[in-house]
């Protein structure tokens, strides 16, 4: 087969991460400080009775999706919620930080941008007029990330959104996938930014978080950065992390927001 001199410049995106030093604040004992509404990120304690019964991802799934969804409704006022996406986490090997994304994610990102939330938002209610309806109220994605096991090994950090400056902190990026897009925000560092985590967090300690607020959308559309880090005393000790994090639309209606 003869070599082929055609040419293909292809125009796309690398995304580029710089390790930097950073210290992340232990929230335990101080939990109640920090809420939803004043700094994106809330830890609640929020019992699931059977849920270390579980034997297999499909359980787990039935039994924390509706509870999730009761949690999310009472924090928020919402009155509809709808379920994006869900991912349990579970690193079996070290290997696993490479290629697998069952694996925690040990870089600072934020799972959607004001883009990437209003482009899921036209996926997800297909019907014109239920839409607009929603859109008349105040919605968010809300991100629900619980241990399934205490955790100790690669715990996640959760960025205070008052210490950000969203013009400045945020890059997007566009994922293309066969199925459709979404954008999500890598972050750029800032002396300014306050990381938290809560220390050997339980099944019952769920971190709940905004990954977009409608309410907000000029100021960035408070995307929490968060990403999983190494706790040098845990790293090669501990058992790997099991976690599950569940993504969902919560739709507050009109007057209510």
């Amino acid at each position: 087969m003869a070599a082929t001199t055609c040419r293909r410049d292809i125009s796309t995106e690398l995304v580029y991460w710089d390790s930097v030093p950073v210290t992340i604040r232990d929230v335990r004992g101080r939990e109640t400080e920090f809420t939803l509404d004043r700094n994106g990120f809330q830890y609640i304690h929020h019992e699931v009775p059977g849920l270390e019964n579980c034997s297999g991802e499909d359980e787990i799934v039935a039994l924390l999706f509706p509870e999730t969804e009761k949690l999310v409704q009472k924090l928020t006022g919402a009155t509809k919620t709808i379920v994006l996406t869900h991912r349990i986490r579970c690193m079996i090997t070290d290997t696993a930080k490479r290629g697998d994304n069952r694996a925690p994610a040990f870089a600072a990102h934020s799972d959607f941008s004001v883009a990437g939330a209003l482009h899921h938002l036209e996926k997800t209610i297909g019907n014109p007029a239920e839409k607009e309806q929603l859109m008349k109220g105040r919605f968010y994605i809300i991100n629900v990330w619980r241990p399934l096991k205490t955790i100790t090994r690669d715990p996640l950090a959760i960025c205070d959104w008052k210490s950000v400056e969203p013009g400045r902190d945020w890059v997007s990026h566009r994922w293309i996938f066969d199925h459709g897009w979404n954008e999500f925000g890598s972050v750029v560092h800032n002396d300014k930014h306050k990381w938290f985590y809560l220390s050997h967090q339980e099944p019952s300690e769920p971190l709940v978080f905004t990954q977009f607020d409608s309410k907000e959308t000029e100021n960035g559309g408070v995307t929490l950065a968060h990403s999983a880090f190494v706790d040098p005393e845990y790293a090669k000790i501990a058992k790997a992390r099991e976690s599950i994090e569940i993504r969902m639309f919560a739709f507050v209606p009109e007057g209510d927001s």
